[in-house]
């Protein structure tokens, strides 16, 4: 990974780090002060008060609003008076080996503690950088003991793609300059920070980042863009058509301040020639008048201007549009060709099958209508007719001999010539009278007549 050169300056200055109050007690902050002695004489001294300067270094950092520290830094901050803290190196060392921090030179180049970053460090890095140290002054080779604190780093980390998940940043492309201030705007997070937090989520693929060569002529590298993803579109990568619409995004919006601009002048220009025609002087209104003119032409052009980079914008965002359309069509295309390539649904195959479909169907139809069409007459004889029908007629008389009253003096009709019953009809006069000429004794059971009976 490139270096980048950055001021170690904030949006606003931190105010001064205050020492903790058990400092003020002058044999605990002797204690505290003075070198470390064998862990074996004393465990539980010494793990209480290496707990005690990493987190003081911890609070340190957050309170300045960075992830890194040098030990000039903690002897400038944590000194009383005479007293200087003579166990930053143990601490310093045990922080490091426990991996609460890595020299800032080696977190650079390989913000993921790899092998490449590693081997790149010990063979190229390390002996470029002694050579520079031996010449250059003591306030630069400074720079290069400097260390990360990896604790703060992914809280800092942590708190910037947080700001990122939100809009307007999600799926945007942004300037580092316009990034920085609006970063600088809601955090105290200062700009040496920011960068190594960038470099960070670059190099955990969540965050892209394209750099350009530094304007003071030295072979350093700056960060010139940064992308940030959505979930509509993950990628990280900047290309050429990224850059292509930041630089349409970056004239637009100086269009637009130059537009407002002209704009300006012109009213102003206006409001100067009707104050000279109020004060009857006429060439100097002509004059303003004429500058008037002139802004206006060139209001028209940059107007021009801005509407063809919004037509381009417009354009290129519906041909975005359009492609993930046309990668949804080829996607659908392709699955639906799987889908019919296992179901064996081929042409020839369907063919057939609504073919033997149509003929099966129209075979029972046939059978259908043949079936509907059958009569169970048609099944049998003349002979078994005969006799159904002489069989019937025999029903019919007797059921109409027994239901038929006698009455006397009349005789009863032969069976040839019944055809149907015959329903007499009493009227109550007539039954009335009929049971007068009647002479039963009382309660004569076998005399007995029933009234039903007569009316059958």
């Amino acid at each position: 990974m490139s270096s980048v050169s950055s001021k170690s300056q904030g949006a606003k200055s931190p105010k001064q780090f205050q020492l903790p109050a058990v400092l003020n007690d002058e044999l605990r902050a002797q204690a505290l002060y003075a070198p470390f002695r064998e862990r074996s004489v004393n465990p539980e001294n010494y793990d209480s008060k290496m707990k005690f300067w990493k987190d003081i270094i911890l609070e340190f950092c957050l309170h300045r609003g960075t992830s890194t520290f040098s030990k000039y830094e903690l002897l400038q901050t944590f000194s009383i008076g005479q007293r200087v803290p003579s166990c930053l190196d143990t601490v310093i060392g045990e922080m490091q080996r426990s991996g609460l921090i890595r020299p800032r030179l080696e977190y650079e180049y390989d913000p993921s503690n790899g092998w490449t970053g590693w081997a790149v460090l010990r063979f190229w890095k390390n002996p470029l950088h002694k050579i520079k140290n031996a010449v250059l002054s003591p306030n630069s080779a400074q720079q290069d003991h400097m260390f990360v604190h990896l604790t703060a780093m992914k809280k800092y980390c942590k708190d910037l793609q947080a700001i990122f998940e939100n809009p307007p940043f999600s799926g945007a492309i942004f300037c580092y300059e316009e990034l920085k201030n609006s970063i600088f705007a809601s955090t105290k997070m200062s700009e040496d920070c920011l960068v190594l937090c960038l470099q960070t989520l670059s190099c955990q693929n969540k965050i892209g980042l394209h750099y350009r060569q530094n304007v003071d002529g030295n072979n350093n590298q700056i960060i010139h863009l940064v992308k940030i993803p959505s979930a509509s579109h993950p990628s990280v990568i900047i290309n050429e058509s990224d850059i292509g619409l930041h630089n349409l995004h970056t004239t637009r919006q100086l269009l637009l301040k130059q537009l407002e601009n002209l704009e300006f002048q012109v009213a102003e220009n206006e409001e100067k020639a009707r104050q000279y025609i109020k004060e009857n002087k006429r060439l100097l209104a002509k004059t303003y008048l004429r500058k008037k003119h002139l802004l206006e032409k060139s209001h028209a052009k940059r107007s021009d201007a801005l509407h063809n980079i919004e037509s381009l914008m417009s354009n290129l965002d519906d041909a975005k549009h359009n492609g993930v359309i046309l990668d949804a069509y080829k996607y659908g295309t392709k699955a639906l060709q799987e889908i019919l390539k296992s179901s064996n649904l081929t042409y020839d195959n369907v063919e057939e099958i609504v073919s033997d479909l149509r003929e099966t169907i129209d075979t029972n139809s046939d059978l259908q209508e043949i079936i509907a069409k059958t009569s169970t007459s048609e099944c049998l004889s003349t002979e078994e007719e005969d006799e159904l029908e002489r069989e019937l007629k025999g029903l019919f008389a007797d059921q109409a001999a027994a239901s038929s009253p006698i009455i006397p003096g009349k005789a009863p009709a032969n069976d040839s010539q019944i055809t149907q019953p015959q329903k007499i009809e009493i009227s109550d006069a007539e039954l009335i009278a009929m049971l007068d000429e009647l002479e039963v004794e009382q309660k004569t059971p076998a005399n007995s007549f029933s009234v039903s009976e007569a009316t059958i």
